[in-house]
C-alpha cells in the first residue's frame, strides 16, 4: 500500500472526497483509490493534486518532508527584500502598504 498524502492533506483542507473530486474534476472514487494505494494516479493527475494542494508532487506521493514556497517581495518605498508565503499587506520593513512588487519564488524544506 502506497502512503501518499492525499487524504491527509484533503482532511487538512477540511474537504469531503466528494468536495475534492467536484474541484479536481475527477470522480470521487477514483480519489478514494488513489488515497488507499489501490489506483496509481499518472503524472498528469499528481501534478493537477499537487498544484490544487500548493505542495510538491514528491511531498504529495509522501516521498519527502513538507516544502513551502516563498516568494521573494520587494518594496519600492524602502527597497527592501523580504520572502513571504503569500501577497503581504505590508513591507515588514517600512510598513508601507503600497508598492510592494513580486520577485522570484523560493522552495524551503522544513
Amino acid at each position: 500500500m502506497m502512503n501518499n498524502r492525499i487524504k491527509e492533506l484533503r482532511k487538512k483542507n477540511n474537504l469531503t472526497l466528494k468536495e475534492l473530486s467536484q474541484k479536481v474534476g475527477m470522480a470521487n472514487n477514483t480519489i478514494s483509490r488513489y488515497e488507499t494505494g489501490k489506483r496509481e494516479p499518472k503524472l498528469e493527475t499528481w501534478q493537477k493534486l499537487a498544484d490544487f494542494f500548493d505542495v510538491p508532487i514528491a511531498y504529495l506521493q509522501g516521498t519527502n518532508s513538507y516544502i513551502k514556497k516563498y516568494e521573494l517581495w520587494t518594496c519600492s518605498r524602502c527597497e527592501k527584500h523580504f520572502f513571504a508565503t503569500e501577497e503581504p499587506k505590508y513591507c515588514p520593513y517600512c510598513g508601507s502598504t503600497k508598492r510592494l512588487c513580486y520577485g522570484t519564488s523560493k522552495t524551503i524544506s522544513f
